[in-house]
């Protein structure tokens, strides 16, 4: 791509956006210098090149997910209507669409959401209204409410465990837009 040819974002702002994935799951740091470049692209939409007007139709609508980096604590209240992934410690409460809990993380939190991975440890209640998987090095202290209960041979579960048959939409109704609250 000619650099020359681009009438809003700079180089680095182009580069920055164009290697990233629209529904991808990121830092605080990162989302923020996303959402800028998206902001300065709608703003100035009617100055924009071809290449910087693709960009901003791809990213228009991007839902970009909560990553949690390892080494991090966090303690606070998640709402998001998309992907949320702890890699670090995390003490509070999630509420996503998608939940992934690292190797490395260790999460003390009620969790709410249509599908959960739990590579990591828990402790506290897990709801998902289509699947929870704990694979084979994750330790849940909780209880599980899942229609879809996978546990792989060597996970550690110490809880009560019930799979309801739901029928209703597998969707999880979160209210309005991605909301991040912190306490």
């Amino acid at each position: 791509m000619d650099k020359q040819n681009f009438r809003v974002l700079t180089p680095a702002e182009f580069d920055f956006l164009e290697t990233r994935k629209w529904n991808g799951v990121y830092n605080q740091e990162t989302r923020e210098k996303l959402c800028a470049i998206i902001e300065k692209l709608n703003h100035k939409k009617k100055n924009c090149s071809r290449a910087e007007k693709k960009l901003f139709r791809i990213f228009n609508k991007a839902n970009f997910g909560i990553l949690l980096e390892k080494n991090t604590e966090t303690r606070e209240t998640i709402t998001h209507n998309g992907k949320v992934q702890v890699s670090g410690n995390f003490e509070g409460q999630i509420i996503a669409q998608a939940v992934l809990i690292e190797k490395t993380a260790t999460v003390a939190a009620n969790i709410a959401a249509e599908v959960v991975m739990c590579k990591g440890k828990v402790f506290g209640d897990i709801r998902a209204t289509h699947k929870i998987k704990i694979t084979k090095d994750a330790e849940i202290k909780g209880d599980i409410h899942s229609p879809s209960f996978i546990i792989e041979k060597g996970a550690v579960f110490d809880g009560r465990c019930s799979m309801p048959n739901i029928k209703q939409s597998r969707f999880l109704c979160l209210p309005g837009d991605a909301v991040r609250k912190t306490g």
